[in-house]
């Protein structure tokens, strides 16, 4: 027995489809603001070691470079992946709920021929979909993290060890 009428139907799927809008942009401004913040990060590390002429032993080159893995992965296959996943499932049900409202039908609001939105635009959060938000914030963090880990690379060697201090 369902006793909603049309018109606040429509307010529901409206009130649902602003909160989809907005965990959406939430989302897409923290990836944003994190790879900012990483990416100046790792390019400041980088022209540090670079300029400085910083000489490294080769343990701890192969310390840096095991750390700089670590956190990538962490990075982007737990943090970013986690990110990407609540982004797709918000695409999702926005595009399920913009199809309810009938924004993909030709002729729905207009008597134009074509629908208010692009068709492709259902496919949002699928293989299907059009956008590569993510792909493309992948490709920045992987050249930061190459530029990194070839600044490390590139870095002087020393056979010398680390001088330690002893205060008595």
């Amino acid at each position: 027995m369902n006793t909603v009428n049309n018109e606040k139907k429509v307010d529901i799927l409206i009130s649902a489809l602003e909160e989809r809008y907005d965990s959406i942009h939430r989302i897409r401004d923290r990836v944003q603001t994190t790879s900012v913040w990483i990416l100046g990060i790792l390019t400041s590390i980088s022209g540090w070691l670079i300029q400085s002429k910083v000489s490294l032993t080769c343990s701890e080159k192969c310390i840096y470079i095991i750390g700089l893995a670590i956190v990538f992965c962490l990075i982007r296959f737990v943090y970013f992946k986690d990110l990407n996943k609540g982004f797709k499932g918000q695409q999702k049900m926005a595009a399920k709920l913009e199809s309810a409202l009938g924004f993909y039908e030709p002729k729905y609001f207009m008597d134009d021929v074509n629908s208010i939105y692009p068709k492709t635009w259902v496919n949002a959060g699928t293989e299907n979909g059009e956008g590569k938000f993510f792909q493309s914030t992948y490709y920045l963090i992987y050249a930061g993290f190459v530029f990194l880990f070839i600044a490390l690379l590139l870095a002087p060697i020393t056979t010398e060890l680390p001088t330690i201090i002893f205060i008595r």
